[in-house]
């Protein structure tokens, strides 16, 4: 049993306060939902940033701990700190996409996401907090730009997926309703229009693809560098691939196609399914140089 002295400083008991955050903004959300109340939908993103922010503070205290213990790297290869760090970008997403777009809407799912994040690597097993050194060929500052690019590509399409499945329930109602003409009711009505929806699809998934992008090089060079070649179609860098090409799929079909509506909201929800396996269900199924899950491993991303 971790004692609360120890949980604050390794910045585990700030992770656990801000899921206890997220779930009152979920239910901020949920209310806003059933009523449309702006009061309450702004009230939940206040509480959201609060749950980010205190996120962040949690983060400098990890890593401050980490360096404590000689650790010259943030701890950012193993299940738990992956998993809040996952929570992490996928609430930043949300907060630059509210910024720029009336969605608050969307808050209710992304809340949902980063939830089960946090709660997972709060009471999962497979998670523990305690920081572990890591293995030398991962004591390097490639760890830190791979690993952040992968992630910041994840909340882009954490977003995504969102704004997905925001399209796919809008389009529903407009095409039961006789193409929009009839006069809609309840959540649909808080909906922006269907076009805005496309458009933060489009702009999100192209902006969490270069990350993607960049994320992959830069793992590849570090390959080279520890191992001496830059690809060993490993299970995750086969599924990396697999997710570059799913997004890749987008970018064609909408513009060499003429793709869009409906079909490019399948495939940032299909898109987000594909990352998750990647990023966990490989791990969980096919273990490989990335591993992580179980207890005591350590890896990359």
């Amino acid at each position: 049993m971790i004692s609360a002295n120890a949980s604050a400083l390794d910045g585990s008991l700030y992770f656990a306060i801000s899921l206890l955050l997220v779930i009152l903004s979920f239910a901020g959300y949920f209310i806003f939902l059933l009523t449309g109340n702006k009061t309450v939908s702004k009230a939940s993103f206040v509480v959201l940033i609060a749950a980010f922010l205190i996120q962040t503070f949690a983060f400098v205290i990890r890593w401050i701990d980490a360096y404590k213990i000689g650790i010259d790297t943030p701890p950012l290869v193993d299940l738990y700190d992956s998993m809040v760090f996952f929570a992490y970008v996928i609430i930043l997403g949300f907060i630059l996409i509210r910024i720029f777009y009336d969605f608050d809407i969307l808050g209710f799912i992304i809340t949902i996401v980063a939830a089960l994040a946090l709660a997972f690597a709060s009471f999962s097993p497979l998670a523990p907090s305690a920081i572990e050194p890591t293995i030398p060929a991962l004591q390097s500052y490639w760890l830190i730009y791979h690993i952040m690019t992968l992630f910041v590509s994840y909340g882009a399409f954490g977003a995504s997926f969102g704004l997905g499945i925001l399209y796919l329930i809008k389009s529903g109602k407009e095409n039961k309703n006789g193409g929009g003409n009839k006069k809609r009711g309840g959540f649909v009505s808080l909906l922006p229009p269907s076009i805005i929806i496309e458009e933060a699809i489009y702009k999100v998934v192209v902006f969490g693809l270069v990350f993607l992008t960049v994320g992959i090089l830069i793992g590849a060079a570090w390959a080279d560098s520890a191992w001496g070649g830059y690809w060993s179609w490993d299970p995750k860098e086969t599924w990396s691939l697999i997710t570059w090409l799913t997004y890749i799929l987008f970018i064609h079909a909408r513009f060499i196609k003429g793709w869009g509506g409906k079909k490019m909201a399948w495939i940032a929800v299909i898109g987000f399914a594909v990352v998750i396996f990647c990023y966990l269900g490989v791990d969980l199924i096919l273990p490989g140089l990335h591993s992580y899950a179980t207890p005591g491993s350590t890896s990359i991303l």
